[in-house]
């Protein structure tokens, strides 16, 4: 539950940065890179204002999440207390629990932007989030300083405790023990300045931190965020990397000069890892060696974030043998669900093969490669992967509505179909009638007429009606009440391009509308069978979930793979007031 809390924090402060906005004119985006070390293995920075109307709405989306999980954390350290763990992590935790009960009590019944900004918080602003060698900073624009310092006075007071108090050059902070690293906070009339910083390197770095001095070579001076936006195509709303062999040199004790003194300072002792086994991870990440991420598009009801795994020409290559195209996967969908999947599965194979005989073939020496395991993995593969999968490449699924008893969970109407991409639709439906004989009766024409499944073979009374077709390399199925105009529109999809890998895309307020008396059935269920922290769980994904559709009308994610490496897209769509 530790690991979920900080997940929910995590998320938290991902949103708070991912979009700018200030009412002040925009700072240049070097203001905030002027901070950052150019040899830093992680960075984020939003340093343009949204359009006014998504700014607000992201704000308040941002203010209601904020306002619902004072009682998510209040049972997440109830699983805690009831779970075995030793006296003195318990201690740690419950100051922990304390800390954050105190702060997210402050924004229970500010479900809005403007609420939050009384707080002195801005929801959505202008930000930087580095790294100071591995350890987290981060500069974030604020509304007005004097309530910001109340709030945090109001924490610690509630919470219990009292963090040691600071001044350097003028400007004041709070200084925190958190073992070998002290948490910062600092509140400037600009921003709010926060980071870890190494008990023994705390009088070198916190100038640093605090933004009084600064780094011998920035990100602004290196441009490699502006070469970020050019070559992905990125915006200016946020973007940002992570350095993958940079992360995997530190943890090694290698790394730059910076990282490994502030990881020695904190007493990080590298894994005992033979020079063998450090030359084969290095190879192996040197094939996809950073991740980027940025915002695509930010129009009024709508915005785009993009991710890529950035990888080497090679790798890129492989990856793009890897989609297969299926009509319709990641195209446009109004209904309640889509989603698609489209790989080649004997180029998966390849790709696997290709990557173990590398491993297996290295002469690097590492302890970790078992070759005789792995050798016996590739007739594992040829079996699962092989002839009588090679055909297959993928589906697209479609749900147009479905209606769920509460208290049998049993849909009691389906409006679904479905598209199967297969080279041999027909050798498909005999592989059927190999397990229900009475398929091998039935008459289906290559021309994409459906046709109704006898209700004798249905494997079960639950199964609603069904219409099946054969149309060039698809067989298609209908399911409960689906027109024939979604069976055309399955028949008649295009191929998307690039081709998805994966992909979704569903109405997020119409499951809520839908599903919302069936989500509360579930959790009394489980409560009524003794399961009461799976029922905690699920509650509180599902509170999440109904905060977003108060907002959110649809979300849209597509994996695909480019020449830059492996892709997601994730596009939101606003509700309309």
């Amino acid at each position: 539950m530790l690991i979920r809390s900080f997940r929910l924090l995590s998320l938290g402060c991902a949103i708070l940065v991912l979009f700018a906005c200030s009412r002040e004119p925009e700072p240049q985006g070097d203001a905030l890179l002027r901070h950052v070390p150019a040899d830093t293995p992680y960075a984020f920075v939003v340093s343009r204002q949204l359009p006014d109307k998504l700014r607000e709405r992201m704000g308040s989306h941002y203010a209601a999440q904020l306002a619902s999980q004072r009682q998510t954390f209040a049972r997440a350290l109830e699983q805690i207390e009831g779970s075995e763990q030793d006296a003195q992590t318990l201690a740690r935790a419950r100051g922990l629990f304390a800390v954050l009960d105190a702060l997210f009590a402050e924004f229970e019944g500010r479900d809005s932007a403007a609420q939050l900004r009384e707080l002195g918080i801005e929801p959505v602003p202008r930000s930087v989030i580095y790294g100071l060698g591995p350890l987290p900073a981060m500069h974030i624009e604020i509304v007005d300083r004097a309530k910001l310092n109340a709030l945090l006075d109001r924490v610690e007071q509630r919470a219990g405790v009292e963090a040691q108090r600071g001044e350097l050059a003028g400007q004041p902070y709070r200084r925190i023990d958190v073992g070998s690293t002290d948490a910062v906070l600092a509140v400037s009339d600009q921003y709010l300045i926060a980071g870890l910083l190494a008990d023994t390197r705390f009088d070198q770095d916190l100038p640093l931190l605090l933004g009084q001095v600064l780094p011998q070579r920035t990100l602004a001076d290196s441009g490699e965020i502006a070469q970020l936006i050019a070559r992905h195509g990125f915006t200016g709303y946020g973007e940002g990397f992570i350095r993958i062999d940079e992360l995997a040199a530190t943890l090694f004790g290698e790394g730059g000069a910076e990282s490994r003194a502030i990881m020695q300072a904190v007493g990080f002792e590298a894994p005992p890892v033979s020079e063998g086994c450090m030359r084969l991870t290095r190879e192996l990440v040197a094939g996809m060696p950073r991740m980027v991420m940025g915002v695509t598009a930010a129009e009024d009801d709508r915005f785009v974030i993009r991710g890529i795994w950035e990888s080497t020409p090679d790798v890129a290559r492989y990856l793009q043998k890897l989609a297969a195209p299926v009509p319709g996967v990641g195209a446009l969908h109004d209904g309640l669900l889509a989603m698609g999947i489209g790989i080649d599965l004997p180029e998966l194979r390849n790709a696997i093969d290709a990557l173990l005989r590398k491993i297996a073939s290295s002469e690097s020496g590492c302890e970790w490669v078992d070759r005789e395991r792995l050798q016996a993995i590739t007739p594992q593969l040829n079996l699962a992967l092989g002839p009588m999968t090679a055909g297959i490449k993928g589906f697209n699924l479609q749900i147009e509505d479905l209606t769920i008893d509460p208290q049998t969970m049993e849909a009691t109407d389906v409006k679904a179909g479905l598209l199967a991409a297969v080279d041999d639709p027909r050798g498909i439906f005999a592989l059927g009638a190999m397990f229900n004989p009475g398929l091998a009766a039935l008459q289906v024409p290559d021309d994409g007429s459906f046709v109704e499944l006898p209700r004798e073979l249905a494997l079960d009374e639950s199964v609603p009606p069904m219409q099946v077709a054969i149309k060039d390399r698809a067989l298609l199925l209908l399911a409960g009440g689906a027109s024939a105009e979604l069976g055309n529109a399955l028949s008649n999809a295009a191929v998307v391009t690039p081709s998805p890998l994966f992909a979704v895309d569903y109405g997020v307020h119409q499951l809520v509308e839908r599903f919302g008396s069936v989500m509360d059935a579930m959790v009394a269920a489980f409560n009524e069978q003794g399961q009461a922290e799976a029922a905690v769980e699920l509650e509180s994904q599902f509170d999440s979930f109904r905060v977003q559709a108060r907002f959110f009308d649809r979300l849209r994610v597509a994996l695909y793979a480019s020449d830059q490496g492996l892709v997601i897209d994730e596009e939101v769509r606003l509700r309309q007031d």
